[in-house]
């Protein structure tokens, strides 16, 4: 029953995630990504190395945000395995497939603009490893996670 509920509400968050950031942030996004795109055709250097660097700045942005989603995942595995009879392996293999499964949904739906359009989704995707195996990077990049979930790092 423990594991259940730990798969169930990862899976519940995770659906959400995907639908709201899909419904609500990728038209938002895909708007700036055609304004800068009509800013590029202008032809001249200032605007194409201003459309480059907000683009720049969008990816961060956004990878920031769906790395959010992988350090839940990781922490989330970190406090149920604080439980006593749990397996560490199965919680992991878990959290690994429902992060790397909704990240992929969201990935998967964007529309492809070019290598920036997609490398956050590449790079929130790699978060959940390096989280998993450094929390320590997790407590650096998202200080405010690990006390809102009530699980202190370091």
């Amino acid at each position: 029953m423990h594991y259940l509920n730990y798969a169930f509400f990862l899976l519940l968050w995770g659906w959400i995630l995907s639908g709201g950031y899909v419904r609500y942030v990728v038209p938002l996004i895909g708007s700036v990504f055609t304004t800068l795109e009509s800013l590029e055709e202008s032809g001249q250097i200032f605007h194409r190395v201003l459309a480059f660097l907000v683009k720049i700045v969008l990816t961060v942005a956004q990878a920031y945000v769906l790395g959010i989603w992988s350090a839940y995942c990781v922490l989330r595995t970190m406090v149920f395995l604080l439980e006593p009879g749990t397996n560490g392996w199965l919680y992991y293999i878990s959290a690994f497939i429902i992060c790397e499964g909704i990240l992929g949904i969201v990935a998967k739906r964007e529309p492809y603009r070019g290598l920036l359009s997609v490398f956050h989704s590449a790079m929130a995707m790699g978060f959940f490893v390096i989280f998993a195996l450094n929390p320590y990077f997790l407590a650096s990049v998202y200080p405010w996670l690990p006390p809102l979930m009530k699980f202190p790092i370091g």
